[in-house]
């Protein structure tokens, strides 16, 4: 096999992240089947008529023909396999496919396989593509993306006790990770209290597959109380917000508004 021939590899991946570099670059964070979360230069593709241009747009499910390098590995060829056009079309979707991507892009470490993760990444912007419901598909998306890096919230016993949650309203601590029976809520006074239709919504998310729980119907109250939960409990990890989820409350206030993140209650 011959150096050339040794310098090069080939894999596939979807971007997550694209910034600006010198004059006509871009790096760009993929997420890729057998190698995880990677970097990677496109060089020229800034400058008109670059034949890479439309292969890596943000969110795109593309094929790289990749050049090791010194510091960075370089992009040499790319062909879209998946470009998810009609999520383009609608500015929402566009934002929950960014919203996981980032999710995705903040949680996995560098250069670490996780198949799972990288298939349910391509299922929820396909399923977004058809589609589907952004809000809930992004829901079912956190909770089972939190469960393969290692952050699965436990919701059917008490995190403390062990103790089998009973028809009544638990509540969520991020601190410990789970949801706390009445007799051990007090070990985290700043838990949130969740309702049993809250608290039902969540164990669906966690149990039942993304297609599934884009079907899932919950009212107005109902999905702001499970989306503050997962995203209270989500920058617990992080400890930041997501430039995303800023971006999704614009749109969805409407124009003329500010771009306000969810934040965690004192």
């Amino acid at each position: 096999m011959t150096e050339a021939r040794l310098r090069l590899y080939r894999t596939e991946g979807v971007v997550l992240r694209r910034s600006d570099v010198g004059e006509a670059d871009r790096l760009l964070t993929l997420y890729t089947p057998d190698r995880g979360k990677i970097r990677l230069l496109a060089k020229g593709v800034r400058r008109p008529g670059s034949r890479l241009a439309g292969h890596v747009e943000l969110l795109a499910h593309s094929t790289f023909l990749v050049a090791r390098g010194r510091n960075l590995d370089i992009i040499t060829q790319a062909q879209t396999r998946q470009a998810f056009a009609a999520l383009r079309q609608d500015l929402e979707r566009i934002g929950w496919g960014c919203y996981m991507a980032e999710l995705l892009e903040r949680m996995a470490p560098e250069q670490e396989e996780n198949y799972p993760a990288y298939l349910l990444l391509l299922e929820a912007l396909d399923l977004l593509d058809r589609g589907g419901n952004g809000e809930m598909i992004a829901r079912s998306f956190e909770m089972h993306l939190l469960g393969y890096m290692g952050y699965r919230p436990q919701l059917f016993r008490c995190v403390s006790c062990e103790a089998e949650m009973e028809e009544r309203p638990p509540v969520f601590s991020p601190s410990q990770g789970g949801v706390l029976c009445p007799r051990c809520r007090e070990q985290d006074p700043h838990a949130h209290a969740l309702s049993l239709e809250g608290w039902k919504a969540l164990c669906y998310l966690q149990s039942t597959g993304l297609a599934e729980a884009g079907r899932l119907r919950l009212s107005g109250e109902r999905r702001r109380e499970v989306a503050e939960v997962i995203y209270v409990y989500i920058r617990s990890i992080l400890e930041r917000d997501l430039n995303a989820a800023g971006f999704l409350e614009a749109v969805r206030r409407g124009p003329g508004t500010g771009m306000i993140s969810p934040s965690p209650r004192p």
